[in-house]
C-alpha cells in the first residue's frame, strides 16, 4: 500500500489572483480560495453555509484565466497539500499550509461584470479551453 497526497478544492476567490514571475522566468500564480460546508439547520430544516475555511494555492504556470481571476470566480484545484516552515521577522518558527496545484479550472464568474479582465468559460491548466479546437 502507497500513501496518496491530493486534495480537490471549489470554492471563491477572496481577492483577484497575484501573478509574479521567478528568477529563472517561471510564472507563478498565488490564489486566496475560501471553502465552506453546506449544512442542514436541524431546527429549521434549511440549508445553511456553515464556517469559512481559506486555502492557499500556489499554481505554476497558470493559463490566462487563472492568472487574471478576479475576487468573486468559482475555481476548482487540484494538487498536493504541503507544509512549510519559516521563521517570521521575530524569529519566530512558523508553519503555514497551501496546495501545490497540478490542475486549475475556472467553474464561475458570478461577479457582476465591470471589465473583461478575466475571460469566461472553462479553461484548464496547461490545456485548450473544453470544445475548443487546438490551432
Amino acid at each position: 500500500m502507497f500513501d496518496i497526497n491530493e486534495v480537490t478544492l471549489r470554492g471563491k476567490l477572496g481577492r483577484d489572483a497575484e501573478t509574479r514571475q521567478t528568477q529563472t522566468g517561471k510564472s507563478v500564480t498565488t490564489l486566496s480560495l475560501a471553502t465552506c460546508e453546506r449544512r442542514k439547520n436541524d431546527a429549521t430544516s434549511k440549508w445553511e453555509n456553515g464556517p469559512t475555511t481559506w486555502h492557499k494555492v500556489t499554481v505554476w504556470g497558470a493559463p490566462e484565466s487563472i492568472a487574471h481571476a478576479a475576487k468573486g470566480t468559482t475555481v476548482q484545484v487540484r494538487g498536493r497539500y504541503e507544509s512549510r516552515d519559516w521563521t517570521n521577522k521575530d524569529g519566530v518558527k512558523q508553519v503555514s499550509y497551501e496546495v501545490n496545484s497540478i490542475d486549475a479550472v475556472i467553474l464561475a464568474d458570478d461577479r457582476p461584470r465591470q471589465d473583461a479582465r478575466a475571460p469566461q468559460g472553462n479553461s484548464r491548466m496547461g490545456g485548450t479551453p473544453q470544445g475548443a479546437q487546438r490551432g
